[in-house]
């Protein structure tokens, strides 16, 4: 039986006739005060009961904390053993609480990380917070990522365990999608750089074409053997410099250039010499006329050279050049020629008003040059 003496009552006093403490049995107000008897005063009976309830509903609200939570909360003694686990707790861990209470926490820890647990224990037990990652493993031998909250309060480890399943999974799949992506860009830049070495390629083969068309272009206006331009490309300019004359009005003549007794030459020294002859003499004649003029082979040993912006004196004076030029040059076997060396005959053709047509400028041009080979070759007339 247990006396509490009334708050007006001093140290070691008595309690006062007629008011010794009454037998009061205080029951259902806590299991730990349950069925014990206690004499207090009347008059404070009520304090008493307010305290009791007072205390019981913190002693609920503490018990209820751990339940409420929303992440698995563990409470381990300082061997790790479980004290206390919340309903999260067992749901994450898998295991029922009788079977959690005869464990320790370093059971659910994957092999793998238990130093990384061990220390972070020890970092508690200084009286440090920790925050790390872990795996645990569950009963059902699955291996579940967590961040370990926790810290080491009177003598027990106070743990908050966060699932990271769905964090991992979303960092995976964010990974997989980065990779996807990353894929994707990898391919772009990689039909990128194919795509413009295509352009390249393309704009290469777009030069190559154009430099072979112009190289055809030129190649149909230039005589194989000669190098120099050929019959038709001379009617093409000699076309455009008779309409040009009909326009402008500037001077304009045309220089026919026949080889002396060439088939004498030819069947003298042989084919292959007479080619090298006409070789010789297109360059001559090059080399004699302006860079304005154009030299071309007529046909077989017959060369013309148009010569823009010329009048006959300036004509038959580069003609006279062309002539001397040839004849001054020595060739192989030339003394076996009718008139001893290898000669060219020239005849001149200016455009004029009797003279104004293309073919009327062939025709005059032709005209004299068979004169001069009629007078004796080695000439030039027109």
């Amino acid at each position: 039986m247990l006396y509490l003496p009334h708050p007006s009552e001093k140290h070691g006093a008595v309690a006062p006739s007629g008011m010794a403490g009454e037998e009061i049995k205080l029951r259902g107000l806590s299991p730990a005060l349950s069925g014990m008897e206690v004499r207090v005063p009347s008059h404070s009976l009520q304090e008493i009961r307010q305290r009791v309830e007072a205390l019981e509903r913190e002693l609920s609200l503490l018990r209820s904390i751990p339940e409420i939570l929303q992440d698995p909360f563990l409470i381990l003694d300082q061997k790790g053993t479980f004290l206390k686990v919340n309903p999260r707790g067992e749901a994450m861990l898998g295991y029922p609480w009788e079977e959690l209470r005869q464990m320790v926490f370093l059971d659910l820890v994957d092999l793998d990380d238990l130093s990384r647990v061990r220390d972070g224990f020890e970092a508690m037990r200084e009286n440090q917070e920790v925050r790390f990652k872990t795996r645990v493993v569950n009963r059902r031998g699955e291996k579940v990522p967590a961040e370990v909250v926790g810290c080491f309060r009177e003598e027990t480890f106070l743990i908050l365990l966060k699932d990271l399943k769905e964090a991992v999974k979303y960092e995976e799949t964010w990974q997989k999608r980065e990779k996807e992506l990353n894929e994707k860009i990898r391919e772009r830049d990689q039909y990128g750089r194919e795509l413009q070495a295509m352009r390249d390629l393309y704009r290469e083969k777009l030069k190559e074409i154009e430099r072979m068309r112009g190289e055809a272009v030129f190649l149909s206006h230039v005589d194989d053997l000669t190098g120099i331009y050929n019959h038709r490309f001379l009617i093409q300019q000699l076309t455009q410099e008779v309409d040009r004359q009909k326009r402008y009005a500037n001077p304009l003549s045309l220089l026919m250039i026949d080889i002396d007794h060439f088939k004498h030459y030819n069947d003298t020294n042989g084919h292959l010499a007479g080619d090298q002859a006409l070789k010789a003499v297109a360059l001559l004649i090059q080399r004699a006329v302006r860079q304005t003029d154009i030299v071309a082979r007529y046909g077989g040993e017959e060369f013309a050279a148009i010569l823009i912006n010329a009048g006959k004196a300036m004509a038959r004076e580069i003609g006279e050049r062309v002539r001397r030029s040839v004849a001054e040059t020595r060739f192989p076997n030339e003394h076996l020629q009718p008139s001893g060396n290898l000669t060219v005959s020239v005849g001149v053709a200016t455009f004029s008003s009797s003279i104004s047509t293309l073919t009327d400028l062939l025709r005059e041009a032709d005209n004299a040059l068979y004169r001069a080979k009629r007078g004796g070759r080695n000439r030039i007339e027109g």
